[in-house]
């Protein structure tokens, strides 16, 4: 089949066409990687471990020659053997899934207003009210306000890049989806409102005296998001790394154990505490890590269990019982634009990523929402992340020197991304 295919650049995506017909499109990634000569051989590899079979020695003496395959045969057919046995269903490609945010993010970067913003705060400076009125409109002096404190802060992501810039970019990509309302600027501004609260608090004003301090809390809300915003972006905010990472610090500073007992007690005391509306998350939290098991570290664990079991159904919830969709989709263009600048995180961090795209995907989907602007978001972004999760696989399986290493390497990249692989 891949003799017969064709492609076209499309927006900056490309356009897989087969004899005439759109086949699919493809990311970037899996582009680059198809121009490979082996592409093939790696893809029919890849498909035998996604189906766990070990491949024919044929196949690997074509991908790494002869000397190699008995040893690579050996090893792969050893890992099937030692693996757990699973009923697991390979996840299929969707040949027709939407392209609404990836033309979105390719259209907005040709605006004047929105070049001028992102190339202000890459230079570390503030941008115009100007500039930032076509997108943010009567909640201006609020935007200005947070990018001027990320500014003083000098918050960075990992790539070294001034955190502004990603908010800046789900704003302008809810402003270019037309999400708002006419006449409004309301779901474009919560956009670039969405990391604020997490990014900004103080923390050792929040932690003061050992304790919560709720004051502080609601009067930085307050002072940051505009009253008719609050309720979205408090939803958006990961409440849950709030008492996960006040719940080390306080342990630490009594010169106690990390260890689940002593999380529990932490939480506990905390249920006790008047903390208004941010007593729902204790609860909520204490209530999983009371009936779960936490494998490896314990804190990564406790962080990954908040988030896919009520970080994300929380905002699920949220949206079903306000019957506004717009806020789910917000936190799917905020995970869409974190893949695409994905290639400056770890390997585990790329996994965790797509882990999350595809599970968004998949909580959107359990809300049973006819609102199609919510689907073609939830089908497009479990798109991308599907062929992202197979790129990652296919460039391991694309090398020729030190084979071994990548193959299993590959292999055990397929287990960590179970959630994306299979449905």
């Amino acid at each position: 089949m891949y003799l017969n295919l064709q492609y076209f650049l499309f927006k900056n995506c490309f356009i897989m066409v087969y004899r005439d017909t759109i086949y699919m499109w493809i990311n970037n990634e899996l582009y680059r990687l198809q121009r490979e000569k082996h592409y093939g051989s790696a893809y029919e590899l890849f498909y035998c471990f996604i189906s766990r079979k070990c491949p024919d020695i044929g196949l690997l003496k074509k991908l790494y020659g002869n000397e190699k395959s008995q040893i690579l045969l050996d090893n792969i057919r050893e890992y099937f053997i030692n693996e757990k046995q699973k009923i697991l269903i390979p996840r299929m490609h969707n040949s027709n899934t939407p392209l609404e945010i990836l033309i979105a993010r390719s259209d907005i970067e040709k605006n004047k207003n929105y070049q001028k913003i992102q190339s202000a705060i890459l230079k570390n400076e503030i941008p115009s009210k100007s500039n930032l009125k076509l997108f943010y409109g009567d909640y201006t002096d609020y935007v200005y306000n947070i990018i001027e404190t990320y500014k003083m802060m000098n918050l960075k992501r990992k790539c070294e890049l001034n955190a502004a810039t990603h908010l800046s970019r789900v704003g302008a990509v809810v402003y270019q989806l037309k999400m708002n309302d006419k006449g409004t600027h309301k779901y474009s501004t919560i956009a670039i409102m969405h990391d604020a609260v997490e990014d900004l608090l103080d923390y050792s004003e929040l932690r003061k005296n050992n304790k919560i301090n709720f004051n502080y809390y609601n009067s930085f809300i307050n002072e940051f998001i505009p009253k008719d915003l609050q309720q979205s972006v408090k939803i958006l905010t990961n409440h849950y790394n709030f008492f996960i990472n006040f719940i080390v610090d306080k342990l630490n500073e009594d010169d106690k154990s990390i260890s689940l007992k002593n999380i529990l007690n932490v939480l506990e005391k905390l249920l006790k505490s008047k903390l208004g509306d941010l007593n729902e998350y204790v609860l909520k939290m204490y209530s999983l890590l009371s009936n779960i098991e936490l494998e490896g570290d314990l804190i990564d664990s406790a962080k990954w269990e908040c988030y896919k079991n009520l970080y994300l159904n929380g905002i699920a919830e949220s949206s079903s019982r306000y019957n506004d969709y717009r806020v789910f989709e917000i936190k799917g263009v905020d995970l869409s634009d974190n893949a695409h600048g994905k290639g400056s995180l770890s390997s585990d961090a790329k996994i965790r990523n797509l882990n999350k795209n595809m599970l968004w995907g998949i909580i959107g989907y359990s809300m049973q929402s006819s609102w199609k602007p919510l689907n073609d978001k939830i089908e497009e972004i479990m798109e991308d992340a599907l062929q992202s999760a197979e790129a990652l696989i296919l460039y391991d399986l694309l090398q020729t020197q030190s084979s071994q290493d990548f193959i299993m390497s590959a292999l055990h990249k397929i287990k960590k991304l179970e959630p994306v692989f299979y449905t």
